[in-house]
């Protein structure tokens, strides 16, 4: 396997025919708070709340608490898992690359399609949202095909740009629309807990202990846990650009982990609040963007716009971040030649993969303006989030089951080991088996229809992969830990 990202001139550089070094991805070009905000930009609060509030709640009956704490204890579980995995190997397939040598390199193929697919699943909801939310904000009907089409190119095109030119540029754009849009939920947040829970506006829900409970009269504890985990999913993001972060063995990882907790939070905060602004009915009527809704039973028309606006702000940022992680995870599987090789090119300018980014960018605004003028955006993005959450389960669950196995024999050495390098990880993994089970059977015929398309191709790939491509990565032995230090290995080998 080829070492692509070795730096430039060092004595393991990849060098071209005419024996020049090639170019490698960028270094250091972001820190642990860069991390941290691609971590939570991943998971959009904003745009998150505004789709799935009146879903969250009506399946809940209004007990969205629990399940969502459960859901981030959870998470935080795996994100330990994704932390520890990546003090190991820094690769920008993450699960896909640890899959492959802690377990078996066909497991890893099929676990790195299974991410692509669920990633790619996600980029294109984040696409798809962009015309209702803009459109919302400016005061255009979310409904106009071509203003809602126009608003996709234009605004997927410049992210798509953006993500090219380099990941300082990018961070440097996350950073400025964190500010602004958790400012604004902030806000908004202490604003309905004045409302809903102290002076009682209203038209507001008076909250009760069965918000508290595990499902409420007429809820599902079950199918509440499986929307949770499609809302908070994405924060992962930072990972899959750990070869380009500074000390890429601790602050990927770290980031993680610190972004699921702050997330935490921040979504218990918000359901918490937001669910008792109105009645359910009135929520559901709005569950093209409820966030707006929220902001004008509060604030009148000037509350509307500015949700809108951080729901607007949420969207930008998670589909840039979900644009950047997909690119990195096509880069590393092209890399390691289970996708086509040329994917994994390096622009020297840049030092992105510039070719697979702008790929990645102009199919999902195709499929995003397809989109509109062929179905609802609505039902599209049910649909999507019921496979999607499906597979985000999964492979969430894969990684903490290959943390644990990974670090089986240090188990054995303190309770700290024992704990945070198999107790837990196990336990988030088996949270999200169990997650990923009842999806799948809440899955109508049709998405377990594409589901196991899905499957065959993946299995289709694979066998291509190893018989014409003849991957490397297929030779790989199992590897085991021989130490919980952490150790820099950068990209593939």
């Amino acid at each position: 396997m080829s070492r692509a990202f070795e730096p430039a001139g060092s004595v393991n550089a990849p060098v071209g025919a005419d024996g020049s070094a090639q170019p490698t991805l960028g270094k250091n070009e972001i820190r642990l708070g860069g991390s941290i905000i691609f971590a939570m930009s991943g998971a959009a609060p904003g745009q998150t709340i505004a789709i799935t509030l009146g879903l969250l709640v009506a399946t809940a009956a209004y007990a969205t608490i629990v399940p969502l704490i459960v859901t981030i204890a959870g998470l935080l579980c795996i994100a330990l898992a994704f932390h520890r995995l990546n003090m190991w190997r820094q690769n920008a397939g993450a699960t896909f690359e640890w899959v492959a040598r802690a377990f078996n390199p066909f497991a890893g193929n099929l676990v790195g399609w299974l991410m692509l697919v669920a990633f790619g699943g996600f980029v294109l909801i984040d696409v798809i949202t962009i015309g209702p939310s803009v459109l919302s904000l400016i005061g255009v009907s979310p409904t106009n095909q071509w203003a809602g089409a126009a608003a996709i190119v234009i605004i997927g095109t410049a992210l798509t740009a953006t993500a090219v030119v380099g990941l300082r540029p990018s961070a440097r754009l996350q950073v400025t629309v964190a500010l602004i849009e958790y400012t604004i939920l902030a806000v908004f947040i202490i604003w309905a807990f004045v409302a809903v829970y102290i002076t009682h506006k209203s038209g507001t829900v008076h909250p009760n202990l069965h918000w508290l409970s595990f499902s409420a009269a007429g809820g599902s504890f079950s199918a509440s846990m499986i929307i949770a985990v499609a809302a908070i999913a994405g924060w992962d993001a930072g990972i899959y650009v750990n070869e380009e972060t500074a000390r890429p063995e601790k602050n990927p990882g770290l980031g993680a982990v610190i972004g699921v907790a702050i997330l935490g939070v921040i979504f218990v905060l918000m359901f918490a609040t937001f669910q008792g602004i109105s009645p359910l009915g009135a929520l559901q009527a709005h569950d093209a963007n409820a966030a707006a809704f929220v902001g004008q039973r509060l604030g009148g028309t000037a509350g509307e716009h500015i949700m809108s606006l951080a729901v607007v702000l949420s969207v930008l940022a998670t589909t840039q971040v979900a644009i950047i992680g997909t690119s990195r995870l096509i880069f590393s599987m092209s890399r390691d030649r289970v996708l086509p090789p040329r994917l994994a090119t390096i622009s020297p300018r840049f030092r992105t993969p510039a070719l697979t980014t702008s790929l990645l960018g102009g199919l999902m605004i195709v499929l995003g303006v397809v989109d509109i003028f062929a179905t609802s955006v609505d039902n599209a993005i049910s649909d999507l989030i019921s496979v999607s959450g499906f597979l985000y389960s999964l492979f969430y669950a894969i990684t903490g089951l290959a943390a644990a196995w990974f670090y089986r024999r240090q188990l054995g050495k303190s309770v700290a080991d024992a704990l945070l390098l198999g107790v837990l990880p196990l336990a988030g993994a088996g949270l999200l088996i169990w997650v990923a089970v009842k999806a799948a059977q809440a899955l109508n015929g049709a998405e377990r229809g594409i589901l196991i398309a899905i499957a065959v191709l993946g299995v289709v790939l694979m066998i291509v992969a190893a018989r014409v491509y003849k991957a490397p990565i297929f030779q790989l032995k199992r590897e085991t830990a021989s130490t919980v230090e952490a150790t820099v290995q950068i990209g593939a080998d």
